[in-house]
């Protein structure tokens, strides 16, 4: 849209990955003081680029999710913020991605449990 003026399913996409690193890093879009903003897209792909992922994730939810599925969010925000709208995923693939983000923070790690074995 910047770009083009003109609103796309792809722009939609664009503004929903921009949501999702609200969500993930607990921080607006633009964020800052004074004379220093930054937009979370370029400030959050430059980190997780740098594979620093666990220092934007929102400290409030600290020590309370998995990695990999965090990984997977940020995988899928990054995509839906290309700059290239036709190198963004639809909304079919960006459910499935966040489907698949969900079902690794919902499995059971199993060597969370000290299970004694029978004879």
């Amino acid at each position: 849209y910047y770009e083009t003026n003109i609103l796309t399913k792809k722009s939609d996409i664009y503004s929903f990955g921009v949501v999702l690193f609200e969500l993930m890093c607990g921080r607006t879009a633009i964020f800052g003081s004074g004379e220093q903003y930054s937009h979370i897209v370029q400030w959050a792909t430059s980190k997780i680029f740098r594979g620093e992922i666990e220092s934007i994730v929102d400290p409030r939810i600290k020590g309370q999710y998995k990695i990999n599925s965090m990984w997977k969010v940020a995988e899928t925000a990054l995509a839906c913020t290309t700059r290239r709208s036709t190198d963004r995923p639809d909304m079919h693939d960006l459910l499935s991605d966040l489907n698949q983000a969900m079902k690794m923070e919902m499995e059971i790690d199993h060597q969370e449990f000290d299970i004694p074995e029978t004879d």
